[in-house]
Order: structure tokens, then C-alpha cells, then sequence
């Protein structure tokens, strides 16, 4: 048999837990809660999570110098993976399209090599999806609710 203070402090606990979980997730925490969940976010890579924290800082109250440092932090953690892919787009660019008169024009024409083209173009246009999502993730982070 289980003690009734036991069930009783238990559930108290868990009652809490909840409350405070359910304040955090409405954005009723103080800004610093949410300012240090979206750091904690870019630690992990968790671009969408680190937005959403940063919305939730400046959800009920007005910015301050934290909530717009943790804002550009959170805007050149965008840019640099932007311009990783960017690099990458333009290195394929010079791959699937090689100045007229270099070895790989040349070699881009043999018949045995369409199928790596194919694959250099998909890989490509995959990259230029993800910068337009990170261009997307960047409006929604200056956005106002």
C-alpha cells in the first residue's frame, strides 16, 4: 500500500509541472527563460525551435537589447548556413557547366557521365530549395506576431 502523503506529494509535483509547463509554452515565463532556450536551440541546430523561443520572449513583452542580440545572433546563424550552401550551388555551377574549352566540358559530354550530371543538378536544385526555406526562416524571425 502506498502512503497517501506519498500520492498526495506526487501529485502536487506533477500538477506543478504541468502549470509550469503549460506557462512556458504560452509565453508567460520571463524573457530570459525563452532567450536561453533559443541558444540553447542554435547549440543543437534547431533552427525552427530557436524561432519559436525568440517569438515567445517577444510575445508579451517589448524587445530589449537580449531578445535583439539573441534575434541577429539567431539571423547570422541563418546567413551562414545560406552562404554554405550558396558556395556549394556555385562550386556544382562550375561542375555541370565548365568553361567551353576545359577537360570538364569535354568530359561532361561523354555519354557515360549523363547520369553524375543528373545527380550534380538534383543536388543543386536541393540546395537552392534549402536557401529559399532559410530565406523563409529569416522573414518569419523579423516578422511581428
Amino acid at each position: 500500500m502506498i502512503p497517501v502523503s506519498f500520492l498526495t506529494s506526487m501529485l502536487a509535483g506533477l500538477a506543478a509541472k504541468v502549470g509550469i509547463n503549460q506557462l512556458t509554452k504560452h509565453g508567460y515565463m520571463p524573457q530570459s527563460t525563452y532567450l536561453k532556450a533559443a541558444l540553447k536551440a542554435l547549440e543543437k541546430d534547431d533552427l525552427d525551435e530557436a524561432i519559436k523561443s525568440y517569438h515567445l520572449a517577444v510575445k508579451k513583452w517589448p524587445p530589449s537589447q537580449r531578445t535583439e542580440i539573441a534575434a541577429e545572433i539567431i539571423s547570422m546563424a541563418i546567413a551562414v548556413r545560406v552562404a554554405k550552401l550558396q558556395r556549394r550551388v556555385d562550386e556544382l555551377e562550375r561542375q555541370i557547366n565548365p568553361r567551353r574549352f576545359s577537360l570538364q566540358f569535354w568530359h561532361n559530354l561523354l555519354p557515360k557521365n549523363k547520369q553524375r550530371l543528373e545527380e550534380l543538378r538534383q543536388e543543386q536544385q536541393g540546395c537552392q530549395e534549402a536557401i529559399s526555406v532559410l530565406h523563409r526562416m529569416k522573414e518569419k524571425l523579423h516578422e511581428k506576431d
